[in-house]
Parts: C-alpha cells; sequence; structure tokens
C-alpha cells in the first residue's frame, strides 16, 4: 500500500516517531494518551518500529494490536523484504552503519514472518486533514523514504518536498530529531522518536 486516506480529524492527533523496539516507551506513550484520553484512531506513528533497542517483536505487537494509523519506516520496509540491512542511508563504516548491523540482526531474529509481512504492507504515506489543513506524513522525505531532514536542512529543500506532495505539510520521521519549521504557509513538522 502506497497511500492510506486518514481522513478529517477532529480533536488533538498525537503524532510520535521511532518506538525503535524501545517496549517501556512505547508502553508509556499509550499510557499518557489514554489518561489524556486520545483514541488509537486519532494516533499516528512515522515508522521505524523495530530498530536499535531491545524488544522489537513485543514493540511491533503492541503497535499493531493498537490500531493506530503506522507510516512505514526505511527499518520497517527492510526488515518487511528481508533485506541484508536497515536501509537507514549512513555512511560505510561510521559508527552508526557498523552499530546497525547488530541490532539489525537482533530484530531480524527476533520478528516472526507474520510481523515482517505487516511491516512490508504499511503504507508510505498517509494522508489527512486537521483544523482544515491537509498534511502527509511519511517517514524521511516525500521522495525518498531514508532521507535525512534536520533543522538545519535548506528550506528550499524542505518547500520542494512539500509542493511535491501537494499538501499543505509533511509530517515526518527518520532522523530522530523533534522540530518545526514554518516556510511562509507551509509547514514541516518532525515528530522525532518516543
Amino acid at each position: 500500500m502506497e497511500t492510506l486516506e486518514f481522513g478529517v480529524i477532529d480533536g488533538p492527533l498525537l503524532v510520535f516517531g521511532g518506538p525503535y523496539g524501545n517496549l517501556q516507551a512505547t508502553q508509556a506513550l499509550l499510557a499518557e494518551a489514554d489518561g489524556l484520553g486520545i483514541p488509537a484512531e486519532r494516533m499516528l506513528c512515522t515508522g521505524d518500529l523495530a530498530a536499535y533497542c531491545g524488544d522489537p517483536r513485543a514493540t511491533v505487537e503492541l503497535i499493531r494490536d493498537s490500531g493506530m494509523a503506522v507510516v512505514m519506516g526505511n527499518c520497517d520496509e527492510s526488515l518487511g523484504a528481508e533485506a541484508e540491512d536497515c536501509g537507514c542511508g549512513y555512511a560505510a563504516g561510521s559508527s552508526c552503519d557498523l552499530l546497525s548491523v547488530q541490532w539489525y540482526r537482533h530484530a531480524q531474529a527476533a520478528l516472526d514472518d507474520d510481523a515482517k509481512a505487516w511491516m512490508a504492507g504499511l503504507p508510505r504515506r498517509i494522508d489527512f486533514t486537521l483544523g482544515g489543513r491537509r498534511l502527509a506524513a511519511v517517514h524521511g522525505g516525500v521522495d525518498l523514504i531514508n532521507r535525512f531532514v534536520f533543522p538545519a536542512t535548506p528550506a528550499a529543500e524542505k518547500a520542494e518536498q512539500i509542493a511535491a506532495a501537494g499538501v499543505d505539510g509533511v509530517i515526518g520521521g527518520h532522523s530522530g530529531l523533534a522540530f518545526t519549521q514554518l516556510l511562509g504557509d507551509r509547514l514541516w513538522h518532525n515528530a522525532g522518536v518516543i
């Protein structure tokens, strides 16, 4: 599935990224959402469910069972496709590249075929309307699932991504850093990680 239409959101929308196999953080987030009265129908995860931390299987199961909307992250894509690496786009030989080999093997072994198939079927984009504005949620960039977008990424590059999506704003993940940037009357928001 490439794009999921999420519809019109009335009320608060809880957006987060990077559960990263961190079961305790995911449980805490869901408990906080429950305390705030935010149901799964108004929750959106920007992907990378099973990366980095120690409990990928339970984390994926918890998010999947919640029924919330989830955008496919590059790690979800790679695990779902049984790829050789996470597809994060790290520079070859960098610390991140070398460490990703270990967590990726752990996640591959921990996740069963059913979880991997579910991740392979996640949408690459979720479109919705919130406050009268049309938004698109993606993992990295509109054009590239593992595009790193940071606060310092040139505004023109973000504006090009928003224009390519044909929306008023983009909600992304992948970089792991939470930030919001207004570009004229357009929005780039990165949800960060849990």
